[in-house]
């Protein structure tokens, strides 16, 4: 959830068939804080590091730093020439 409007009423709905308090129970930003989690558990420490070096990077060099992010990085290298595949 974020910080739309919608979120509020998501809420106040939700409130009347659960025991929820509206103001304690919100989630601000949650989909902000998974994409932080899952980067940290995929990637540990420097991942802003690692994708500032990949904003500035060519092609190959893209290939040669996913590679250096062991099996995630292989696989995302695995991916990415399939989809430039022809066939």
């Amino acid at each position: 959830m974020d910080n739309a409007e919608n979120n509020d009423t998501c809420i106040r709905m939700l409130a009347q068939w659960f025991n929820i308090d509206e103001k304690k129970q919100r989630l601000r930003c949650a989909g902000h804080i998974i994409n932080l989690v899952v980067k940290a558990l995929l990637f540990g420490n420097g991942v802003n590091k690692f994708l500032r070096e990949l904003g500035g990077a060519t092609d190959a060099d893209t290939f040669k730093l996913w590679h250096t992010k062991g099996p995630i990085g292989k696989l995302h290298n695995i991916v990415k020439y399939i989809n430039r595949s022809d066939q």
